[in-house]
């Protein structure tokens, strides 16, 4: 692929990320219970940090380049923090655009939330900058 946009990912089951608590109040979409326990769902007894799993934790080489975006209100905020710096480590490129005051997949709001729209913009902008 040329690119790859990333809203909102979900990269670390283990739900472990300062944010995961921090932010619990602020995201009335990310449930922490229910993500632990869809969590522990999929998993079923494997290791949260098995890179198939939780890409957080895999070989991040060779990725195409990566644009992700998060709300700034988002329990899963660390997790794209962290998919950004592990990307980067590994020598690939990422963008990470932080949407201040934005909640978890704030983009389904694109009816009637101007930001949802720049936001979905913005990723038309970056997919077309990465074609050839």
């Amino acid at each position: 692929p040329a690119s790859g946009i990333c809203i909102s990912p979900w990269v670390d089951l283990t739900c472990s990320s300062e944010t995961f608590t921090t932010k619990a109040e602020t995201d009335p979409v990310v449930i922490g219970e229910e993500v632990k326990r869809f969590a522990g769902m999929y998993l079923e007894g494997k290791d949260p940090k098995t890179p198939l799993a939780s890409p957080l934790f895999a070989d991040l080489r060779d990725l195409p380049p990566l644009l992700v975006q998060v709300g700034s209100e988002e329990m899963l905020l660390d997790d794209s923090i962290g998919l950004d710096q592990r990307i980067r480590q590994a020598g690939g490129t990422c963008t990470l655009e932080v949407w201040e005051d934005m909640i978890h997949v704030w983009h389904l709001f694109a009816p009637i939330l101007q930001e949802a729209k720049d936001a979905i913009e913005h990723i038309a902008r970056f997919f077309h900058s990465h074609l050839s």
